[in-house]
């Protein structure tokens, strides 16, 4: 199953939570804010992924995020529901 980290207290995680929803695409919702086992495996993926460079360059966090089955992450709800 999906792994998908975020927090309910941002707007772009919420819309995602929508969209895959609508989709009825399952997934694991991991809270990055309430739980600090995925706020920690999250940190570990932002800190050595080169797809979080822009993301930490411009000082946002990187929310939503999306771990397929396969191991591929992605910022973009769109690559998951193609």
């Amino acid at each position: 199953m999906m792994n998908m980290y975020g927090s309910h207290l941002c707007p772009d995680v919420r819309e995602a939570i929508e969209v895959l929803e609508a989709q009825e695409i399952e997934f694991q919702f991991l809270d990055i804010t309430t739980d600090l086992s995925h706020l920690k495996a999250f940190l570990q993926i932002r800190d050595t992924s080169p797809l979080f460079d822009a993301v930490r360059d411009a000082g946002g966090i990187g929310i939503p995020c999306f771990e397929k089955e396969n191991g591929e992450i992605t910022l973009n709800v769109e690559d998951i529901v193609k």
